[in-house]
This record gives structure tokens, sequence and C-alpha cells, in this order.
């Protein structure tokens, strides 16, 4: 399969991107900090994403977030503080994955885990693009997936084998790799940012705390723009 490079800029990108994902195939797309895959939240993306990563059992994939406001829409009541009570408010965790409960804390699935799913949020022409599948997939919307929620932005995870050692795809060279030995058709480019690369950091709310799940890039700043009682108690660099 021939393998397409195309530019986030170029006003096919969209086009080509829900192409290909129509086409049951997965799309790689680089982030300013990080190389992801994309793949429709169905069966059939999930079973895509699986084979393409080698996925370890038991694993899950958080989405990249489209409309804030059907992602907002899926919190549990009193799953997030009152400063991110609209769905605007959000955008504060823009540059992270926003983790927070949306059903039964006994309910799993391939985009839930323990009841909670994550979503990462980011603007600009990535955002228009997930925002894009995340309409043209609606009709096919797996409530199963998502605790009964209708929810169709799409699945998100990082492009890199699952358990590979070396981690996250964070140059071109072992992204270019990755997507010729597993047979991907499109790579969605974009500028890198200057400074630290890595997978988006990970913020899981719980009510009135918040814990960091994962570190990563921006994270001090996001830290920065949330009350400092939401860290209360917690030792938050080991």
């Amino acid at each position: 399969m021939k393998l397409r490079e195309i530019s986030i800029l170029d006003h096919a990108a969209i086009p080509a991107a829900l192409d290909a994902l129509h086409s049951n195939s997965i799309v790689m797309v680089q982030m300013p900090a990080v190389f992801v895959l994309l793949a429709p939240a169905t069966q059939k993306g999930i079973e895509a994403l699986n084979g393409t990563k080698q996925r370890m059992p038991n694993k899950n994939y958080g989405s990249a977030i489209g409309d804030i406001r059907q992602f907002h829409a899926l919190a549990e009541a009193g799953a997030l503080p009152p400063e991110l009570h609209r769905a605007e408010d959000l955008d504060l965790m823009t540059g992270a994955f926003i983790r927070f409960g949306i059903g039964p804390s006994e309910f799993n699935s391939s985009a839930v885990r323990g009841g909670t799913h994550q979503g990462v949020l980011v603007d600009g022409p990535h955002r228009e693009l997930f925002s894009a599948v995340e309409q043209s997939f609606a009709r096919q919307a797996d409530p199963s997936l998502f605790c009964g929620h209708t929810y169709s932005a799409p699945l998100c995870t990082s492009a890199n084998l699952s358990g590979d050692p070396l981690g996250s795809i964070t140059d071109w060279e072992r992204a270019h790799d990755f997507a010729r030995a597993r047979g991907l058709s499109l790579i969605i480019r974009c500028e890198p940012a200057e400074g630290e690369n890595g997978s988006y950091p990970i913020f899981y709310f719980r009510g009135d705390r918040v814990s960091i799940e994962r570190h990563g890039p921006g994270e001090e700043a996001i830290m920065n723009r949330l009350p400092e009682r939401l860290f209360a108690g917690q030792r938050l660099y080991v």
C-alpha cells in the first residue's frame, strides 16, 4: 500500500483522512510533540488499532476531542470541579488528556476503564480534523463503548507498538518507518513544536480533586491554570 503524506494545513487533509478512515484504515497524525494513530470509535476501528499496535490485552483507548460539548456531556454528575462546570471551561485543559467518570465504576470497554474515559484536547487545525471525523462518524456511534453515551470522536493512541521500550514516537524517521512497516496509507504532518516532546499529560478529575496520571509536555502550565486546592495533599513529582 502506498504511503501518502500531507500537511494538516492542506485543504485536502481532512477529506483524505475521512476517506482513509471510512476505508477501514488507520491514519497517523503528527501532533506538535508526538505522533498518534486515529481510528473511528467503532468495533472495526478498535480491531484495526489492536492489530496495528499489536495491542496487549485489557488496554483502553482515549479519544481526540472534537466537539467540546459532546465530550463534556459524557461526565457524570460531580465528576468535574465547579471550575469546569461548563463545556467551554475545559479550554483550561488544552494540551492534555482529560479523564473523568462517565459511568459505573465496574464498566469497562475498549474506550472506558473503571467507568472513566479520557480525551486529548488541542486547538487549531488538529481540532478541526477531529471535529470533522466526529461528525462524519456520528451515525456509527456505538453506545456500548461509552457506558451508553452516543459519542463519535475518533479514538487516539500513541503511534508505536504496544509495550515498545522506546516509548512514544516523536521523530519523523521512526514515525515513517512505523507507518510503512504497519501498512498505513496516510500520514498527516505538522510543524513540530520546539522544546519537550512526548505524549500529552493525563489529568484525572475526581470531583474536587485532580491527579496527574502521566507527566508530559506543558504539564506545569496547565497546572497553573487550575486552583491549587484541586491538588491538595498530593505529591505530584517522584
